[in-house]
């Protein structure tokens, strides 16, 4: 078999690319995966994701990038990507081609000044990361408060892997008007509580991107008295049978406990899904219960250091999900 070639992807590759995921995907052309893949490369306001190639003459045949992404740590910005989308042409699978590309971006992602890949593989592909030097920090905090008893039969049986795309819906509000006035989204940000481990860097534009990608029909519940006093993004999608309202963010201000336990139960009864599921250190914890199995996460330091233990990790939900 001839060797191939890898190389760093560039925008003249972007049709190829997305006609390699399909292919390798089996993904249904009806559904949006292109708009998808620029929102999520393209527009992040953390930057442009970097990706690699792998090539058999002009073919591409495989396809690796890594999402940008910033953390504060000790009140410092921690330049991170995690490891996400990837692909291998049907007909050159078994060649080594994903390990190839993620092990030839380490050296370039290091000179760029990142100091960490993070991600949440599954069972499946989750050995291979392993392998090539990462580190397994531990399960996610997952917690379900359950909206509807007469459901109950019905989320038993989901035990399934949640679809991608969003189960459309009024209830809420519409982000972009949630989000609008930037001065209080900028004041409700800074009021929150420092952190000694790691949380993702936000701030009003990387909210509006988040959750502001219309196909995925993210809402908001805005707290009694405006949004200077809270705010929660959620959206709804299926697991199998169930309707899932998936808790992303929530912010209140000051990050108290008991106003943000307030704020996702309403959110969770404003949606109307089966269940409610929340994550991370600060998920609310009366009337919600911890789900076993949440996602576990993984990372590779590129700075010769060790990844903070679980702990020291405060994602939600919206940090994991679609990526």
């Amino acid at each position: 078999m001839a060797e191939l070639s890898v190389r760093r992807g560039e925008s003249a590759d972007l049709p190829a690319i997305i006609d390699l995921l399909s292919a390798s995907m089996k993904r249904d052309p009806s559904e949006p995966y292109e708009a998808l893949f620029h929102w999520k490369h393209l527009d992040n306001p953390f930057g442009a994701s970097p990706s690699w190639v792998a090539t058999d003459g002009e073919q591409i045949v495989g396809f690796r990038t890594f999402l940008r992404w910033n953390f504060l740590h000790g009140g410092e910005t921690l330049h991170a990507v995690r490891a996400v989308d990837t692909a291998t042409h049907p007909d050159f699978q078994g060649r080594g081609i994903f390990t190839k590309l993620t092990l030839s971006a380490l050296d370039d992602l290091r000179a760029e000044g990142i100091t960490m890949i993070f991600n949440t593989p599954n069972d499946k592909s989750r050995p291979g990361y392993l392998k090539m030097g990462w580190q397994q920090i531990g399960a996610l905090p997952a917690k379900v408060f359950v909206t509807n008893l007469a459901s109950v039969v019905r989320i038993a049986r989901s035990r399934v892997p949640a679809s991608i795309w969003s189960v459309p819906t009024n209830r809420g509000l519409d982000t972009a008007i949630a989000l609008a006035d930037g001065a209080t989204l900028e004041g409700l940000l800074q009021s929150q509580p420092a952190w000694s481990g790691l949380t993702t860097e936000r701030s009003p534009a990387f909210l509006r991107w988040r959750y502001g990608f219309g196909p995925l029909h993210y809402r908001a519940v805005v707290a009694p008295g405006g949004l200077e006093q809270g705010v929660a993004l959620f959206r709804l999608r299926r697991r199998g049978r169930a309707v899932e309202t998936v808790i992303a963010d929530v912010l209140v201000p000051g990050g108290d406990a008991t106003k943000a336990r307030r704020l996702a139960a309403a959110t969770a009864r404003t949606a109307g899904g089966d269940y409610a599921l929340t994550l991370g250190r600060r998920a609310p914890s009366r009337a919600w219960l911890p789900l076993p199995g949440g996602p576990i996460l993984t990372a590779r330091p590129l700075d010769n250091g060790v990844s903070p233990a679980l702990d020291q990790w405060d994602l939600n939900l919206g940090d994991i999900e679609l990526f």
